[in-house]
Protein backbone atom coordinates (compact mmCIF):
# COMPACT_ATOMS: atom_id res chain seq x y z
CA UNK A 1 0.00 0.00 0.00
CA UNK A 2 2.95 2.55 0.69
CA UNK A 3 4.34 1.50 -2.38
CA UNK A 4 1.14 2.17 -4.29
CA UNK A 5 0.55 5.45 -2.61
CA UNK A 6 4.41 6.62 -3.28
CA UNK A 7 4.19 5.63 -7.06
CA UNK A 8 1.10 7.91 -7.59
CA UNK A 9 1.82 10.37 -5.92
CA UNK A 10 4.86 10.70 -8.23
CA UNK A 11 3.24 10.31 -11.11
CA UNK A 12 1.02 13.06 -10.29
CA UNK A 13 3.96 15.08 -9.69
CA UNK A 14 5.40 14.31 -12.46
CA UNK A 15 2.31 14.99 -14.56
CA UNK A 16 2.10 18.51 -13.08
CA UNK A 17 5.72 19.26 -13.71
CA UNK A 18 5.30 18.14 -17.31
CA UNK A 19 2.23 20.44 -17.79
CA UNK A 20 3.73 23.45 -16.37
CA UNK A 21 6.68 22.71 -18.50
CA UNK A 22 4.31 22.69 -21.70
CA UNK A 23 2.40 25.74 -20.90
CA UNK A 24 5.80 27.76 -19.92
CA UNK A 25 7.09 26.73 -23.21
CA UNK A 26 4.05 27.24 -25.09
CA UNK A 27 3.77 31.53 -23.12
CA UNK A 28 7.34 31.57 -24.72
CA UNK A 29 6.18 30.69 -28.04
CA UNK A 30 3.33 33.36 -28.09
CA UNK A 31 5.96 35.97 -27.04
CA UNK A 32 8.10 35.36 -29.46
CA UNK A 33 5.78 34.96 -32.67
CA UNK A 34 3.59 38.17 -31.18
CA UNK A 35 7.63 40.11 -31.68
CA UNK A 36 8.12 38.24 -34.38
CA UNK A 37 4.50 39.10 -36.14
CA UNK A 38 4.38 43.00 -36.16
CA UNK A 39 2.28 44.01 -38.65
CA UNK A 40 3.14 44.85 -41.76
CA UNK A 41 1.15 47.62 -43.77
CA UNK A 42 1.97 48.50 -47.40
CA UNK A 43 2.57 52.33 -47.98
CA UNK A 44 1.04 54.42 -51.18
CA UNK A 45 3.51 56.40 -52.63
CA UNK A 46 4.27 57.70 -55.79
CA UNK A 47 6.80 58.97 -58.12
CA UNK A 48 7.93 62.76 -57.72
CA UNK A 49 10.88 63.07 -59.60
CA UNK A 50 13.14 60.93 -61.55
CA UNK A 51 17.28 61.71 -62.50
CA UNK A 52 20.90 60.68 -63.07
CA UNK A 53 23.19 63.18 -61.02
CA UNK A 54 26.64 62.59 -59.33
CA UNK A 55 25.54 64.53 -56.49
CA UNK A 56 26.83 63.50 -52.92
CA UNK A 57 23.86 62.00 -51.11
CA UNK A 58 23.21 58.59 -48.87
CA UNK A 59 21.12 56.27 -49.95
CA UNK A 60 17.86 57.51 -48.52
CA UNK A 61 17.04 60.84 -46.81
CA UNK A 62 13.47 61.43 -45.49
CA UNK A 63 12.32 65.01 -46.22
CA UNK A 64 9.39 66.40 -43.53
CA UNK A 65 9.24 70.49 -44.75
CA UNK A 66 9.33 72.30 -47.20
CA UNK A 67 12.66 73.98 -46.44
CA UNK A 68 14.39 70.35 -46.90
CA UNK A 69 13.07 70.12 -50.26
CA UNK A 70 14.59 73.47 -51.26
CA UNK A 71 17.78 72.76 -49.90
CA UNK A 72 17.24 68.87 -51.90
CA UNK A 73 16.82 70.77 -55.06
CA UNK A 74 19.32 72.98 -54.58
CA UNK A 75 21.58 70.41 -54.49
CA UNK A 76 20.40 68.57 -57.66
CA UNK A 77 19.50 71.79 -59.80
CA UNK A 78 21.65 71.50 -63.41
CA UNK A 79 23.23 74.84 -63.58
CA UNK A 80 23.18 74.71 -67.37
CA UNK A 81 20.02 75.18 -67.55
CA UNK A 82 18.18 78.62 -66.77
CA UNK A 83 15.16 77.29 -65.62
CA UNK A 84 15.12 74.81 -62.83
CA UNK A 85 12.47 71.97 -62.30
CA UNK A 86 9.26 73.06 -59.87
CA UNK A 87 9.69 72.31 -56.22
CA UNK A 88 7.01 70.27 -54.54
CA UNK A 89 4.97 70.89 -51.80
CA UNK A 90 3.87 68.42 -49.01
CA UNK A 91 0.26 68.09 -48.20
CA UNK A 92 -0.55 66.77 -44.36
CA UNK A 93 0.25 63.23 -43.37
CA UNK A 94 2.94 62.98 -46.46
CA UNK A 95 6.78 63.37 -46.90
CA UNK A 96 9.00 62.90 -49.74
CA UNK A 97 11.83 59.65 -49.88
CA UNK A 98 14.50 60.28 -51.87
CA UNK A 99 16.77 57.29 -52.70
CA UNK A 100 19.93 56.77 -54.26
CA UNK A 101 21.01 52.96 -53.74
CA UNK A 102 24.55 51.82 -54.96
CA UNK A 103 23.65 49.81 -58.30
CA UNK A 104 25.21 46.47 -58.22
CA UNK A 105 24.05 44.27 -60.46
CA UNK A 106 23.85 47.10 -63.16
CA UNK A 107 25.79 49.68 -62.61
CA UNK A 108 23.90 52.23 -65.85
CA UNK A 109 21.02 50.96 -64.49
CA UNK A 110 18.20 53.00 -62.90
CA UNK A 111 15.45 51.99 -60.12
CA UNK A 112 12.19 49.93 -59.93
CA UNK A 113 10.15 50.29 -56.62
CA UNK A 114 7.96 47.23 -55.78
CA UNK A 115 6.66 48.15 -53.05
CA UNK A 116 7.34 49.58 -49.36
CA UNK A 117 5.89 48.04 -46.39
CA UNK A 118 5.82 49.79 -42.85
CA UNK A 119 6.62 47.31 -40.02
CA UNK A 120 6.62 49.09 -36.82
CA UNK A 121 8.45 52.17 -37.20
CA UNK A 122 11.11 51.32 -39.88
CA UNK A 123 10.30 51.44 -43.78
CA UNK A 124 11.44 48.58 -46.22
CA UNK A 125 11.46 49.54 -49.45
CA UNK A 126 12.08 47.04 -51.93
CA UNK A 127 13.59 47.60 -55.05
CA UNK A 128 14.86 46.17 -58.24
CA UNK A 129 17.79 47.01 -60.46
CA UNK A 130 17.03 47.48 -64.18
CA UNK A 131 18.25 48.15 -67.63
CA UNK A 132 17.59 51.60 -68.71
CA UNK A 133 19.20 52.33 -72.53
CA UNK A 134 19.51 56.23 -71.97
CA UNK A 135 21.33 55.83 -68.99
CA UNK A 136 24.02 52.65 -70.91
CA UNK A 137 24.29 55.09 -73.96
CA UNK A 138 25.33 58.23 -71.42
CA UNK A 139 27.55 56.07 -69.26
CA UNK A 140 25.16 57.27 -66.05
CA UNK A 141 25.39 55.45 -62.85
CA UNK A 142 23.70 57.47 -60.29
CA UNK A 143 19.94 57.27 -60.38
CA UNK A 144 18.50 59.33 -58.08
CA UNK A 145 14.69 58.80 -57.12
CA UNK A 146 11.74 61.41 -55.40
CA UNK A 147 8.86 59.71 -53.89
CA UNK A 148 6.03 61.22 -52.21
CA UNK A 149 4.73 58.91 -49.25
CA UNK A 150 1.50 58.69 -47.83
CA UNK A 151 2.16 58.31 -43.64
CA UNK A 152 3.36 58.77 -40.90
CA UNK A 153 6.99 59.29 -41.43
CA UNK A 154 8.94 56.29 -40.36
CA UNK A 155 12.19 56.33 -37.39
CA UNK A 156 14.09 54.50 -40.24
CA UNK A 157 14.67 53.04 -43.90
CA UNK A 158 15.59 49.88 -44.74
CA UNK A 159 16.53 49.22 -48.38
CA UNK A 160 16.02 45.67 -49.85
CA UNK A 161 17.23 44.87 -53.31
CA UNK A 162 15.25 42.24 -55.02
CA UNK A 163 18.36 41.38 -57.64
CA UNK A 164 20.53 39.11 -55.46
Amino acid sequence: MKYTFLLVLSFLIGSAEFSCRSVSVTNNELKAESIMNKPQVNVEFSEVRRLNRDVQLSDFLIIKDFSETVKLYGKLEDKRFSRSVPIPTLEENEFFLLLKPIMKKQVFGDLEITKMVIKGSVLNVYYKEISNEEYLLNKQKNPILILRVNGVTPSSVKLINLNK
